[in-house]
């Protein structure tokens, strides 16, 4: 028999089933900081925190703004917490708000980030990944 692997690639990208969610609205005039992230011209702000991966919490955070230029998703490993980050529209709020209160929501984070995302279901997060390159 071989011993399972239950660790994380996560210089990949992991599937997270959603566990909890908490949002909040705001009024776009002032800049929102929470621990590892911050998000200027803020509207909205939903954490979603995960199953945990091994010893770490998941969580994807997702800020909303009216600024123009957006910054780059992220992803980081921390002491006790693998967190993905995205920053979108202002208009994208409520959508998003539906799509974490799915009761099959999962989210995609790892990597360099940019493909971190929220999705109703696991499978769908399978698809839009960058391909990896051939040598």
């Amino acid at each position: 028999m071989k011993a399972q692997d239950f660790t994380h690639d996560w210089d990949q990208y992991v599937t997270i089933k959603v566990k909890s969610m908490r949002a909040m609205a705001l009024s776009g005039l002032h800049t929102f900081e929470d621990e590892h992230y911050s998000v200027a011209q803020a509207t909205g702000f939903i954490e979603l925190l995960g199953t945990r991966a091994g010893t770490l919490h998941t969580a994807l955070k997702i800020g909303f703004s009216l600024a123009r230029e957006l910054p780059p998703p992220t992803f980081a490993l921390y002491d006790t917490l693998a967190l993905g980050t995205l920053t979108l529209p202002a208009d994208c709020f409520s959508a998003m708000l539906q799509f974490a209160n799915c009761p099959t929501a999962h989210f995609r984070i790892g990597g360099d980030g940019s493909a971190n995302a929220l999705a109703t279901e696991a499978p769908l997060l399978q698809h839009g990944l960058p391909h990896k390159e051939q040598h």
